[in-house]
């Protein structure tokens, strides 16, 4: 039935409609809106709506058809009734005050890293799996201070000087050395995530929906996505 709704609402209006979004705040923040604005250019009539929250949630709003679309590194894929493919990879940061003795290292260690505070994402969220997964391969205990959701937030305890910050590389791209922020790397530490994207098996995708993800990652096509949608192989395979 809701198929037949998008269907009747695609051919009454090719070009207008609501693109529903379910993503983390991260995403939102700093992925989404270069494409967004694309959408908006390509289909001014699109109005868009974003729903942010933890990535189990983002695969409960698209399941529920709450979300057209739904984009996170963590949980989607473990959803047999998503239907999920790699968006673009990224790998963690560090973010540390000016003068913090760690700058003083020319490549900092895991062994490094635990003897300080560190301010991080909540265990559900933007490639803290990896993180816990990486300490814990060398037997250390991370002095965890703070979890946030949000980038932002990390950044903000880490100005404060309350630990060093583990975040996401987009969340620091453009300010790796601030007067308040320094910002490393750390790939070699914890390893390379993969943003996915999600739809609901089965459903109906307005071309604006395609066209959106197309403006995500030069991964994906309208084709490429068609061909998931209809059980054309592994995710990888395509």
């Amino acid at each position: 039935m809701q198929n037949l709704k998008r269907i009747g609402n695609e051919y009454a209006a090719q070009d207008s409609g609501t693109l529903s979004i379910a993503t983390t705040h991260t995403q939102a923040r700093y992925v989404l809106p270069p494409a967004v604005a694309r959408l908006r250019q390509t289909y001014p009539k699109v109005a868009v709506t974003l729903h942010q929250g933890a990535p189990d949630q983002v695969a409960r709003w698209v399941l529920e058809d709450a979300a057209d679309i739904g984009i996170a590194t963590e949980s989607l894929s473990q959803y047999d009734d998503l239907v999920t493919l790699p968006c673009y990879e990224w790998q963690p940061a560090l973010v540390l005050p000016p003068g913090h003795p760690l700058l003083e290292r020319e490549r900092i260690g895991l062994e490094d890293l635990a003897a300080y505070p560190l301010i991080t994402y909540h265990p559900t969220f933007t490639g803290r799996t990896r993180i816990d997964h990486a300490f814990a391969q060398r037997g250390l205990s991370p002095q965890i201070v703070l979890e946030a959701i949000d980038s932002d937030v990390i950044k903000t305890y880490v100005k404060l000087v309350m630990g060093v910050g583990i975040v996401a590389e987009m969340a620091v791209q453009g300010e790796e050395r601030t007067p308040e922020l320094i910002a490393r790397p750390a790939g070699y530490l914890f390893g390379h995530n993969v943003a996915r994207v999600a739809f609901k098996r089965g459903a109906y995708l307005r071309q604006f929906v395609l066209r959106f993800a197309e403006f995500l990652s030069d991964r994906l096509s309208r084709d490429l996505i068609l061909r998931a949608m209809e059980g054309g192989g592994h995710d990888d395979q395509l």
